[in-house]
């Protein structure tokens, strides 16, 4: 029975491959990135993206195997897999654009104060 849940058109494996298996991994990549951005030490904070954008690809291509379509595989996996870095890149550049705009503000700050 609990196969049937787990496998059926509206389990978990059913739900993803409905969403063509792009959501988990995109998600996944904002999740993962936003940790980065929260917690990870500023001097390792580089590295700690490239893992996650890391991650996030090999999750797409298990995402991939576990719907089990052959038709379209390329596409949805490379498209999975570039949405992920992309996210983990834009998040990346939001944080190194806030952390120099803060830099600025203390090197900086303003005249009146």
């Amino acid at each position: 029975m609990a196969d049937a849940d787990t496998h059926g058109p509206g389990g978990l494996i059913g739900r993803i491959a409905r969403s063509q298996g792009l959501l988990v991994p995109w998600v996944l990549a904002l999740v993962l990135a936003l940790a980065v951005a929260f917690v990870a030490p500023v001097g390792v904070r580089w590295s700690w993206y490239g893992a996650a954008a890391g991650v996030c690809l090999i999750v797409a291509f298990v995402v991939q195997i576990i719907i089990g379509r052959s038709d379209g595989f390329l596409l949805r996996t490379s498209t999975a897999s570039l949405g992920s870095v992309l996210i983990v890149g834009l998040v990346s550049l939001v944080e190194a654009l806030l952390t120099v705009v803060a830099t600025g503000l203390q090197t900086f700050p303003a005249a009146g104060a």
